[in-house]
């Protein structure tokens, strides 16, 4: 897992099993707050919320190929090959939130893990089995470090899928985009983002050990959850 002060001996890149090492400059995860933070629209937010995302999977997969080993991972073209160069607002604010949180993805993504095979969600997962995880994180409210983790878990579900279903991981990670939008703007997520300055007031947020207590309630609602969509199946 990269270090909060990480850096490197070279000012370059480096391939590392495969791919490309981050330099110094890409390895600093010390969050840099925007210039100045005004409300932004939520049309903006919505819109860059796609770019976000994406960018936001693609650097997750290219650290988790750096700490597992190339090996380790499965490969899929779409991520691979997805440029490289931030050229939009949203792809660097993606690959920055990534970095960030890093710390979320290396420490709970075994619980991510647990809660995803015990849903049993895969490529013909519903919207619902989603939503019924993604409600918990925002039980207690909203902020930076619960947006993270939205993220993070859905992350790890196209991660799982490439894995299990790897011939359907492109359609299905679009699928998980608009999930994560969804989601966002029926919970009225995306009008809390554009009130507290848009997507990229994001790169001022810093990890604290509050971020533990709702990834904890997160395994413990599980049980919940099964419950509740098994019951839905059995009563159709």
């Amino acid at each position: 897992m990269a270090s909060w002060n990480g850096s490197s001996d070279s000012d370059g890149e480096e391939p590392v099993d495969g791919f490309l090492k981050p330099s110094s400059a890409q390895m600093q995860l010390v969050p840099r707050p925007p210039e100045e933070i005004h409300p932004d629209s939520e049309e903006n937010v919505k819109e860059e919320t796609e770019g976000v995302f994406m960018n936001f999977v693609y650097q997750t997969y290219r650290s988790d190929n750096i700490q597992q080993s190339y090996d380790n991972m499965p490969v899929d073209p779409a991520l691979v090959d997805f440029p490289s160069i931030p050229d939009t607002s949203a792809a660097e604010i993606g690959r920055q939130l990534a970095r960030i949180g890093d710390v979320i993805n290396e420490r709970y993504k075994d619980t991510f893990i647990d809660i995803i095979d015990s849903l049993g969600i895969g490529p013909d997962t519903a919207y619902e089995a989603f939503a019924e995880v993604a409600k918990r994180i925002f039980a207690d409210g909203i902020n930076w470090g619960r947006i993270l983790t939205l993220l993070s878990f859905g992350y790890r579900i196209a991660i799982q899928v490439l894995k299990n279903h790897a011939s359907r991981f492109a359609e299905f990670l679009g699928r998980i985009c608009k999930y994560v939008l969804t989601f966002l703007i029926s919970e009225k997520i995306t009008r809390w983002i554009a009130d507290h300055g848009g997507w990229r007031a994001a790169l001022a947020y810093i990890p604290s050990v509050d971020t533990s207590t709702f990834v904890t309630i997160l395994g413990l609602a599980a049980v919940s959850i099964i419950a509740v969509i098994a019951w839905h199946r059995y009563s159709v």
